[in-house]
């Protein structure tokens, strides 16, 4: 077993654009994990809300009214590479995301791998 650095990055989506923004996220990264590639976690659904400000371009929901929907979180780990991070996120999700501004969080960690 060996402890690698990763990214594990996070986004949230309408379901009928989950698998748009999977084809981008898989056009970049393999997404390996071990002896197996496209790893990747889906929430069950949930609800986002917000309020776009008049500068927002929303492609659900009207400038400065609250609009809830419903969305499923799409997880996954990368090697702690900033340029690939930048490249997933840029290239891979936010052409195929529906939002003007999707959420995208990335954080550092440690993988425990038992394969390399």
């Amino acid at each position: 077993m060996k402890l690698v650095d990763i990214y594990r990055v996070k986004t949230y989506v309408v379901p009928k654009y989950v698998d748009s923004v999977i084809k981008g996220i898989l056009s970049i990264d393999e997404l390996k994990v071990g002896n197996y590639r496209n790893v990747m976690w889906q929430s069950k659904e949930g609800m986002e809300q917000f309020v776009p400000s008049d500068q927002a371009v929303p492609a659900e929901g009207a400038v400065g009214d609250k609009t809830t929907v419903t969305s499923l979180r799409i997880e996954f780990s990368i090697p702690r590479d900033e340029a690939l991070l930048r490249k997933v996120i840029e290239e891979g999700i936010y052409p195929n995301h529906p939002w003007d501004e999707p959420v995208v969080q990335a954080s550092e960690e440690k993988e425990a791998r038992k394969h390399d």
